[in-house]
């Protein structure tokens, strides 16, 4: 049920970046600047669903997978990290603009695949990294023979 959720989440994020990346682009008759801000307004709370889903998910794996899988799943993860941080700071440099300025042309850089791989991945990547440190307190439970709290 979590990974449907995750997947659900994830899904509904995907596709309002890729509208607020359109929104960006238009220009409303008389006025200045475009709709990009309106569509991140309505964004914002799908992201921050979106970023916790995929955190509770790697927790949720992380702690069910054997130590051998989550070192391997952890490692993965910081390279793909790597691998979209390369992207984003490569856009970044093409644009030649301030990183916290959002105009019409910067706005690639905020709403593009790169960036949406980037914070979840970073997301998913603690998640594990949490899930890894600190352990269920169900299996805790089981592990010292004692009734879980409730």
């Amino acid at each position: 049920m979590i990974r449907l959720s995750w997947l659900i989440s994830l899904a509904i994020s995907f596709f309002g970046f890729l509208i607020v990346n359109q929104l960006f682009e238009v220009q409303p008759k008389g006025a200045s600047g475009n709709l990009g801000f309106i569509g991140f307004i309505f964004l914002f709370p799908f992201v921050l669903l979106s970023l916790f889903a995929t955190f509770r998910y790697f927790l949720t794996a992380a702690r069910n997978a054997k130590n051998s899988v989550k070192w391997l799943g952890i490692i993965s993860g910081i390279l793909l990290t790597g691998f979209f941080l390369y992207f984003f700071l490569d856009i970044k440099n093409s644009i030649h603009g301030s990183i916290w300025k959002l105009d019409q042309e910067t706005s690639r850089l905020y709403f593009d695949i790169y960036t949406f791989g980037l914070i979840h991945t970073i997301s998913g990547v603690l998640g594990a990294l949490y899930g890894i440190i600190k352990p269920a307190a169900l299996e805790h439970a089981k592990e010292t023979g004692q009734t879980p709290p409730e």
